[in-house]
């Protein structure tokens, strides 16, 4: 009979564990810094404490991933309400924004929340997007009364 005992502390411990990783989650915007691309966000998924679900703590100036390369920069211009993903990166992640190169980290954070990096664009069912032509990479508003998209011979801009 120990043995069962055993193997259920294990489980549950297991359990505990895993309900402790932070991976990632969905988002809302609360805040938009631009000039530092940082965002407040609050998780939209609650999470069980003590047998009640509650409201998780919102999350402070997260990172915006945007796409940089070559000189060049994408960068995402978001709104509060905004839905989107964080990530949490396996180890502390401060040294790193300050230097931008490959450092140790300063604590031994491992998917902490200070850690999140969010990337934008969630689509809501409810509130779906205006169609375009198919297969083309667009840029638009969300009204999609403006918008540009390329195409193999140049590009197409248009309003609505």
């Amino acid at each position: 009979m120990k043995n069962v005992d055993l193997k259920r502390y294990q489980d549950a411990q297991e359990r505990t564990l895993k309900r402790s990783i932070n991976v990632s989650a969905l988002v809302s915007v609360v805040a938009f810094y631009p000039k530092l691309m940082r965002v407040d966000v609050q998780p939209l998924s609650m999470h069980l404490v003590n047998g009640t679900y509650q409201s998780q703590p919102p999350i402070l100036a997260v990172p915006v991933a945007g796409t940089r390369s070559g000189g060049f920069i994408m960068r995402p211009w978001v709104k509060e309400g905004d839905v989107g993903l964080v990530v949490y990166v396996d180890h502390d992640i401060d040294a790193v924004l300050l230097e931008g190169k490959e450092t140790a980290p300063d604590t031994d954070r491992n998917h902490a929340t200070s850690d999140a990096v969010y990337i934008g664009g969630i689509v809501i069912e409810n509130e779906p997007l205006v169609e375009f032509e198919e297969k083309a990479a667009i840029i638009s508003t969300e009204s999609g009364e403006v918008y540009a998209y390329p195409k193999k011979n140049g590009y197409s801009y248009a309003r609505r």
